[in-house]
Formats: C-alpha cells, sequence, structure tokens
C-alpha cells in the first residue's frame, strides 16, 4: 500500500496493521479462555476463563470499530475536498426538478399552485413534493403554502 497514492484508499498501512494485530490478540485471547474454561470442573474458574473471553472480544471488537472510524473519518475528508471541488454557481437554480408528469407541463405551469390528491398545502407547479403526481388547480386562499416552494 506504501506505493499507492493516500487519497486512493481510505485506511492507511498502520490502520492495517492495527485492525489485524488486534484481531488476532482478540481471537488469542477467546482461542485461550476457550482451552482453560474446558479443563476446569469448578464453575468459579470458569467464570474467570469467561472473563478472559469476555476480555479477549472486546479488544478485537475495539480494533474492528477503530478501523471503521478511520473510514469514516476517510470518506467524510473525501467528501469535504469532493464538495470543495465542486463549482459554485450561485445564478443557476438548484432545486431538483420534477422527472415525470401524469399532465403535460403546458397546463400544469400555467396554475399559480396546484395540489394533490391528500395533500393539504398548496404547491408550486415545479415543487418536488408534487413531482410525478396527478396534481389539480388550488382554489385561491386553500391554505398556507407549501414550506419547500413556497416563494
Amino acid at each position: 500500500m506504501s506505493g499507492v497514492d493516500a487519497r486512493a484508499v481510505p485506511w492507511r498501512d498502520r490502520d492495517v496493521v492495527t485492525v489485524c494485530g488486534t484481531s488476532l490478540a482478540g481471537l488469542a485471547l477467546i482461542v485461550t479462555a476457550w482451552f482453560g474454561a474446558s479443563a476446569t470442573v469448578s464453575t468459579a474458574r470458569q467464570a474467570a476463563w469467561l472473563n478472559l473471553g469476555a476480555a479477549g472480544f472486546a479488544v478485537g471488537a475495539g480494533g474492528l470499530c477503530l478501523w471503521l472510524l478511520r473510514a469514516r473519518r476517510a470518506l467524510g475528508e473525501r467528501r469535504v475536498a469532493l464538495i470543495a471541488l465542486a463549482p459554485a454557481d450561485d445564478d443557476e437554480d438548484t432545486r431538483p426538478r420534477p422527472t415525470r408528469r401524469t399532465r403535460s407541463t403546458d397546463d400544469t405551469l400555467a396554475l399559480p399552485l396546484v395540489r394533490a390528491e391528500g395533500m393539504d398545502r398548496p404547491h408550486q407547479p415545479d415543487c418536488p413534493l408534487v413531482a410525478g403526481k396527478e396534481v389539480t388547480p388550488a382554489p385561491v386562499g386553500a391554505g398556507e403554502p407549501c414550506g419547500v416552494c413556497a416563494p
């Protein structure tokens, strides 16, 4: 991994060594506890071996959690880097556009506000909440406008 660009992989060499080491240490503790508990008859001594097995599980799980948290942090850093690279167009409308309508676009866009069946609030014709739904004109004063598309 040392020859690969650090931004191309979410984990560093140190992270892989850490997860492998903690997993092996946890597994060794669990196997030791298993063999130790199987060789004893007393439940008090088996409880001590059970504690060792639980500690082994905690060590292994802790290493895996650290590994996943490192991956989460790397993905967050990569996301921030990608957002920083994206061009910022303040003039362009960034609201999602509806992809499918059951009525023709000319009929719907001429309406000031629309409403789909079962909706309490009227919406703009290009509101994403009514995208792909069959809409009807909303009467004037038909309630408070939608908070997503309200002007």
